[in-house]
């Protein structure tokens, strides 16, 4: 979106009056007055409702607010930091496997450049692989695992694959220990780098994000749950619902203790964020999302964009600054 006022149009006003109750409910603050102080982030200082509620906003001076990361000063990050002739390489998926392949712990194909003996060849030895669009033009919405045994039919699904633009990639299977907090999803950690004018890479931050029920991924879009983890790769604060406005320290599915989770291969999987971060600087702003598997991390997807309201939220933070400071100091250090 162009700019936060897009937001305030589209946005429920239902949704603003929930987090306002939200906000009544710890505060006791005047709902009215949380209403106005709402819409007055929003109009001057660019940040919306459901960040006023994680940002714990109405506790905060006017010098406290402004350490915090807004949706311009993320744009302009993006805008700054990454060139825009470059985006495509992160945007284009298939660019971004064969420009990260090194990193990416899995084979991949282009059926749009391979004939049908290249795909038998590629389906040998395996039970299920996934498939996604090549661009973000061609198959969409078309994000799937294919099962197959020796009764599939894999011309058929070659066409398939072929007529819908997609390429296919082996499947990950994801450290057992990673499955306790969701087994229906990849429970990937987003590691957010920066590099800073020496070109040397900076870990921002690193969120846990946890699929629940029966979810096929762990998206926070689509109903998932996230927290950010601490320096050794644990869990220490409540995990957040931006769908239900709400804490857990319990999975709301399994009920799994959340709190002392540790994600396996933590600091490897930092470093491994570190390295792919210097391989294409023109993009020096990138959000990793990293698998965690038996023999360690590896590269899901980058996104040019991070998010900037997660990893502020005090929720799961527990701290009453945001993290605009951070980046000042880095990139003008």
């Amino acid at each position: 979106m162009s700019s936060i006022f897009d937001r305030f149009e589209l946005s429920s006003f239902k949704r603003m009056y929930e987090n306002a109750a939200a906000v009544h409910k710890y505060s006791g603050k005047n709902t009215l007055l949380i209403l106005i102080d709402m819409a007055n982030c929003i109009l001057h200082d660019h940040i919306g409702y459901m960040e006023y509620n994680l940002f714990h906003f109405v506790n905060k001076s006017k010098k406290d607010r402004q350490t915090y990361v807004t949706f311009d000063y993320s744009q302009y990050l993006f805008k700054t930091l990454n060139e825009k002739e470059y985006i495509d390489l992160f945007n284009d998926k298939l660019k971004f496997n064969v420009i990260f392949k090194d990193f990416l712990g899995r084979d991949f194909l282009n059926i749009s450049e391979s004939s049908f003996e290249d795909f038998e060849k590629f389906c040998k030895g395996k039970d299920v692989f996934f498939c996604k669009p090549a661009d973000s033009c061609s198959g969409k919405g078309i994000y799937k695992n294919i099962r197959i045994d020796e009764n599939s039919d894999l011309k058929n699904i070659y066409e398939y694959l072929k007529e819908n633009k997609l390429f296919v990639e082996g499947s990950i299977l994801q450290h057992p220990q990673m499955s306790k907090l969701n087994e229906t999803s990849i429970n990937t950690i987003r590691v957010t780098t920066l590099l800073d004018k020496n070109d040397e890479a900076h870990v921002m931050y690193a969120l846990q994000r946890i699929g629940i029920g029966g979810m096929s991924v762990d998206n926070v879009g689509s109903g998932g749950i996230y927290t950010v983890l601490s320096e050794d790769g644990k869990i220490i604060n409540p995990c957040w619902s931006d769908k239900t406005i709400s804490t857990y320290t319990k999975h709301p599915t399994s009920g799994m203790d959340l709190i002392g989770f540790e994600v396996p291969y933590f600091k490897q999987a930092l470093e491994l964020c570190k390295k792919a971060a210097c391989v294409e600087k023109h993009i020096r702003y990138v959000g990793w999302d990293i698998a965690i598997t038996e023999k360690g991390p590896l590269i899901v997807e980058g996104n040019p964009l991070p998010g900037y309201d997660m990893p502020q939220n005090y929720f799961v933070t527990n701290k009453d600054t945001g993290l605009k400071p951070d980046f000042e100091k880095i990139l003008h250090s």
